[in-house]
C-alpha cells in the first residue's frame, strides 16, 4: 500500500471512530435516542436494522413506581390524634381533700323512713304530720305565679365541677351566681316551669353587702313579691349546708340517683321558739313532711332528715315557706344543680297533687 493510500485509510478509520463517539453521545440521552429513526440509527451505527438499539434506564428501587411521568406530590400524613385524655393538673401541695358521705338515715335498698333532726324543745312526730291533711290546695289552671325562689344567703358557693379539694384559706363564698346557690335556684325554677308550675326566681344575694342583715333584706323582698303577686303560695329559700367533720375537714353530701352522683337535700322548718311571731309553723311542718315523703318515694336517699329549728326564718309569710338546703360547701356546683333538678320534680308532683 502506498503512503497516500495508508493516509486515506487512517483518515477513514479516524472519521469512523469520531462518528461512533458522536452517535454514542446521542444515545446516552434517552429522549434523543427515541427521536432518531431506526433506519438512521442503523446507518450511523454501521449495524443491521434487525439489531435494535435500547436506551438504558435506571432500575427502579423496590416498591418504587416505574412510571416516568412526574407524579403529584403526596399530602403529608395526618397526625394521629392522641387517644389519651388530658389529665387535670395535680392539686396544690397544701390542698385538703373533701370527704364524701351520705347523710340520709337509711341505706339504699331499705324502706325509706321519715326522720327528724330536732333543735327545739317541741315534741313532733314526722310520720304523723305526713298523715295530716295537706294545708295548700292543688294547682289550679291559673297561670299566675305559684312559687317564689329566693336566696337569703346568695353568696353561699360550691366547689367548681370536677374538684374534690379546697385550699386552707377557702371561705366557700362567691359573688359569681354560676358558682353559688343561685345556680341551683335557676335549675329548680327552670324545671318547675317545664313541669307546668309558674315560678319566679329572685337572684338577689341578700347577704352580699351585710351578712347580718341578710334575713331582714330577704323579708323585704318576699313582701314586695307577695304584694305584686298574691297568687304565690310557696316561698323556697334555697341555701347550702356547711359540714366539717373530724379534723375540721370539709365534708360533702353525696348519693346516687338514676346512676348520677348528686348532692343531698335537707328541708329546714322554722318555729316560734326563739320569739318569732310564727304560730302557724306546724302547717309549714306538715308541708315539709309531705314533701319529704314524696322525695323518699321518688328518689330514695336524696333527702336528709327534716331539720326543725327554733328561729322563724321568714317562714310566717306563707304556709308553703321552707328553707331548702341543697348539698354542702364541699359539693361541686354540678352535684348541687343535679340535686336541685331532682328536688324540683318531686316538689312539682306534690304541688300538682295537693299532698
Amino acid at each position: 500500500m502506498t503512503p497516500d493510500n495508508k493516509r486515506k485509510a487512517l483518515k477513514c478509520i479516524a472519521l469512523a471512530i469520531a462518528a461512533l463517539v458522536t452517535v454514542g453521545s446521542f444515545f446516552a440521552i434517552p429522549e434523543i435516542a427515541r427521536a432518531i429513526p431506526a433506519s438512521f440509527t442503523s446507518l450511523l451505527m454501521l449495524s443491521s436494522p434487525a439489531t435494535p438499539v435500547v436506551a438504558l434506564r435506571p432500575e427502579p428501587k423496590p416498591h418504587e413506581s416505574v412510571l416516568w411521568e412526574e407524579s403529584e406530590p403526596s399530602a403529608p400524613p395526618e397526625e394521629e390524634e392522641s387517644s389519651e385524655e388530658e389529665l387535670p393538673p395535680p392539686p396544690p401541695e397544701d390542698a385538703i381533700t373533701v370527704m364524701a358521705d351520705s347523710f340520709c338515715w337509711y341505706e339504699p335498698g331499705d324502706v325509706p323512713t321519715l326522720n327528724l333532726i330536732n333543735h327545739t324543745a317541741y315534741q313532733v312526730d314526722v310520720p304523723s304530720y305526713a298523715q295530716k291533711a295537706y294545708p295548700i290546695e292543688p294547682l289550679s289552671s291559673t297561670q299566675e305565679p305559684l312559687v317564689l325562689i329566693i336566696h337569703t344567703h346568695g353568696t353561699e358557693a360550691y366547689l367548681p365541677s370536677g374538684t374534690d379539694y379546697y385550699l386552707p384559706d377557702e371561705d366557700f363564698r362567691s359573688e359569681d351566681p354560676t358558682q353559688t346557690v343561685v345556680a341551683v335556684g335557676n335549675a329548680i325554677a327552670e324545671a318547675l316551669e317545664e313541669l307546668g308550675i309558674p315560678t319566679l326566681h329572685d337572684t338577689t344575694m341578700h347577704d352580699k353587702e351585710d351578712f347580718n342583715r341578710a334575713y331582714t333584706n330577704s323579708a323585704r323582698t318576699i313582701k314586695e313579691y307577695l304584694e305584686k303577686y298574691p297568687s304565690i303560695r310557696y316561698v323556697l329559700d334555697v341555701h347550702r349546708d356547711s359540714i366539717f367533720g373530724e379534723g375540721d375537714v370539709c365534708e360533702k353530701t353525696l348519693t346516687v340517683v338514676e346512676d348520677t352522683p348528686t348532692a343531698q337535700v335537707m328541708l329546714v322548718v322554722g318555729t316560734d321558739e326563739s320569739g318569732s311571731s310564727h304560730p302557724g309553723w306546724r302547717k309549714n311542718f306538715t308541708v315539709a313532711s309531705h314533701l319529704e315523703e314524696r322525695l323518699n318515694l321518688l328518689y330514695p336517699t336524696l333527702a336528709r332528715p327534716v331539720n326543725l329549728r327554733e328561729h322563724g326564718f321568714n317562714q310566717w309569710f306563707t304556709t308553703g315557706s321552707l328553707i331548702v338546703e341543697v348539698g354542702s360547701c364541699g359539693n361541686t356546683v354540678e352535684e348541687a344543680v343535679t340535686a336541685g333538678s331532682f328536688f324540683a320534680a318531686a316538689f312539682a308532683d306534690l304541688v300538682k297533687s295537693g299532698g
